[in-house]
């Protein structure tokens, strides 16, 4: 009996995309879900994001760096962040922005996601992972980099019985397929929320991207990568509706593909504008409190 398995990773807070990839996922044929991280941020999804895959069959759920960011900040205060660094400014918003919408039941979830996972389908051995199996931040595996760094995906993985046959990642937000030096596969579905390419007549797509493994009786029986539009329109009213921090450089993702986050020039502009320097001092002193509280 053929699997059908949706690869799905990097929504990055954008709804109406995992509503759209979901529902082409079903379309197809999909009997299971396997989430690689970057689940929340920048964009306004929280609630509704859980609410979506807590509705199929997901098997896997892991921890992006991203995500990292919300944990981070509520174990450490104001510890992680410093306001006259543009970046930290700009996520700590998004972050309380988070903090303030997301149940408690969907926080644990997440919080308890781990961020490798190995998985046996028929007759194969699984490493999914957000970034490197010991590590879930970094440029190691841009699709660009060397050989060695694409061999880490096996060789840091966790000791099993039997050694990996395909490594799948996320992360770096490019649909890639290739092999480890001794010819294991490597696969990369790309990104649901906020798909990139660095050659300009690549980056005019600005679909959703995931894709779908199929396992048969003799194991790997091929993969094919998906693309699948979805409301823009929609979804830039939900983020003006929840007032999201930082709407103006969301707009511009969603609709460039550019993000601003190590931009200090755009960032130091709206911070300017909307006073998020001061709202992330009020923010992090009230995160203080609570875990001196809790000491």
């Amino acid at each position: 009996m053929q699997q059908r398995i949706a690869l799905i990773s990097d929504v990055h807070g954008n709804q109406t995309a995992l509503t759209a990839v979901l529902a082409d996922a079903e379309r197809q044929g999909a009997t299971e879900y396997w989430y690689l991280g970057d689940l929340l941020m920048p964009g306004p999804g929280t609630n509704s994001l859980f609410e979506l895959l807590n509705q199929v069959n997901l098997t896997v759920l892991l921890k992006g760096n991203w995500d990292n960011f919300i944990f981070e900040m509520t174990n450490l205060g104001s510890a992680t962040v410093d306001l006259t660094n543009t970046q930290d400014v700009y996520i700590a918003a998004l972050v309380q922005y988070v903090k303030q919408t997301l149940k408690p039941a969907y926080y644990r979830q997440l919080d308890q996601a781990p961020i490798q996972q190995m998985i046996q389908r028929a007759g194969l051995t699984f490493s999914l992972t957000h970034n490197l199996p010991l590590r879930n931040y970094g440029h190691q595996l841009l699709p660009f980099q060397e050989q060695a760094n694409f061999n880490r995906l096996f060789s840091e993985a966790p000791k099993t019985k039997n050694r990996v046959d395909i490594a799948i990642y996320g992360h770096t937000h490019h649909q890639i397929m290739r092999t480890s030096q001794t010819d294991q596969l490597v696969i990369n579905p790309g990104s649901i929320g906020q798909p990139y390419s660095a050659w300009p007549r690549l980056f005019t797509d600005h679909r959703s991207q995931y894709a779908l493994l199929s396992l048969d009786e003799q194991g790997y029986d091929g993969l094919e990568f998906r693309k699948v539009s979805y409301d823009l329109t929609a979804e830039l009213k939900i983020a003006r509706q929840q007032k999201l921090p930082y709407f103006e450089l969301y707009q511009q993702v969603c609709e460039t593909g550019l993000a601003s986050t190590h931009n200090p020039v755009a960032l130091d502009q709206l911070n300017q504008r909307y006073g998020y320097v001061a709202q992330v001092h009020q923010f992090l002193q009230q995160l203080d409190q609570q875990l001196n509280v809790n000491k």
